[in-house]
């Protein structure tokens, strides 16, 4: 009988010591995603706020425009021939399609990439097939511990 409650005292024991540690173990994963998050964020950030001190447009770095059809064409938003980030991206639009690594010491490698896209006036999550006076920038940030991917939005207007 006493060999009973010995074994019946080691399931249970054995069973919350492994509830424990899953329990354990799920804390730290959650740590961990939120820490790869607010790098994640914190990447992201940096990079728009950098992207926005740019000009609005090629078009408007050194001379102002009165009408959205003096903007950049839709197909042509992009770096301009011979523009690169060392070789100074001077517009918003330069951005499109940039790619970065932005290395963190916990983390290791997260992945930006940039899209930038005409918006309509009245609705800014709808890209615009002609340009206007709003340009949206997405961008987006992939990890190992990010379980999806993070997208940071900003929209900036002339």
């Amino acid at each position: 009988m006493q060999q009973l409650l010995i074994i019946g005292a080691l399931i249970i024991l054995g069973s919350l010591v492994l509830t424990f540690n899953r329990s354990t173990q799920n804390v730290n994963a959650n740590n961990y995603f939120n820490i790869a998050l607010i790098d994640a964020t914190a990447s992201a950030q940096s990079l728009i706020e950098g992207i926005q001190t740019k000009a609005f447009d090629e078009r408007t770095v050194s001379a102002s425009v009165s009408s959205a059809s003096e903007l950049t064409a839709n197909g042509t938003l992009g770096p301009d021939t011979g523009e690169t980030v060392a070789i100074q991206f001077d517009d918003v639009d330069d951005y499109k399609n940039y790619t970065e690594v932005d290395t963190f010491q916990q983390f290791g490698e997260f992945s930006l990439t940039v899209a930038v896209n005409y918006v309509q006036k009245y609705s800014p999550e709808t890209v615009s097939g002609t340009p206007t006076f709003l340009k949206k920038i997405d961008v987006t940030v992939t990890n190992p511990f990010l379980v999806h991917s993070l997208t940071l939005s900003r929209i900036i207007s002339y």
